[in-house]
């Protein structure tokens, strides 16, 4: 029995392509199999679907949705109700588990798909940033600034904020990150587990930032702090790409304002220490 007025907790929210999660599934040794399903055969595990959102859907066999035993719907319902709506079938990626284990399995690929979307640009050398000011990399942020035409910094951002965080990383720790380290907010398989004590951690949600499904944390926050920069064209100029000069004007930003650590949602940290 479906409550129509909510959607369950426990329901994924699927982003990666579909070829990485089928991957991830086969390490997982968790069967699977693709299948063409009549969208009146389903049964869906959230009663609320938006007509906006059905509109805008696209069904093709790169966008499958995702179904557990018994034909339950794990992720996919506003494609499912665009199926019924056109009357015909459309392509699916039954996983051969109930319905509760698929959304746990699909919910654990999907947290480390994010995981390393976001914080993979840390990996990232940015020596060449430095040797284009002779050495001094403190001149990067200063010439973002005498750009930037002195925009203030947010009311609230100031304050101390001193917190023990716990969070979780797979990588080792990196001592000399030019854009610090990221650490998952939620326990993962194979992550390590780690006490961070942060001396005055900025929280973003305090500043009101919030983010949407595929948005990027250095997307968001540069346009905060560097409305006026062109990090398109300074990416031409460094040969690398922007979210890369993003994230390192971002943690030098940060630092300099006395930040050591960003809590940029509820899923990521990034330490700055």
């Amino acid at each position: 029995m479906i409550d129509m007025r909510y959607k369950p907790r426990f329901l994924p929210q699927v982003s990666a392509p579909y070829e990485i999660v089928l991957q991830k599934l086969e390490e997982e040794g968790v069967k699977y199999e693709l299948v063409e399903v009549d969208p009146n055969d389903l049964e869906a595990s959230q009663g609320v679907t938006f007509s906006d959102e059905v509109e805008k859907c696209e069904l093709s066999d790169n966008n499958p949705i995702w179904i557990a035993d018994e034909n339950k719907v794990c992720d996919g319902h506003h494609r499912m109700v665009k199926a019924l709506l056109d009357g015909v079938n459309l392509k699916a990626v039954k996983i051969g588990l109930n319905e509760k284990d698929a959304c746990r399995v699909l919910n654990k690929i999907e947290d480390i798909y994010e995981y390393q979307q976001k914080s993979g640009l840390e990996e990232v050398e940015m020596q060449d940033t430095i040797n284009y000011y002779g050495g001094d990399e403190n001149q990067f942020l200063n010439s973002l600034e005498e750009d930037n035409l002195n925009i203030e910094t947010p009311s609230g951002e100031t304050k101390t904020n001193q917190k023990m965080i716990t969070a979780y990383r797979k990588e080792p720790i990196k001592e000399n990150s030019a854009v610090g380290n990221f650490f998952s907010l939620k326990p993962m398989e194979g992550f390590g587990k780690y006490e961070i004590e942060f001396d005055n951690l900025l929280d973003l949600h305090s500043m009101g930032v919030t983010y949407k499904d595929g948005q990027e944390p250095a997307d968001i926050l540069s346009k905060i702090w560097f409305p006026h920069i062109n990090f398109e064209k300074l990416s031409e100029q460094y040969d690398m790409p922007s979210a890369n000069l993003k994230n390192k004007a971002i943690a030098e930003k940060a630092m300099s304002l006395g930040y050591d650590g960003i809590k940029h949602d509820d899923k990521l940290i990034q330490g700055l220490k």
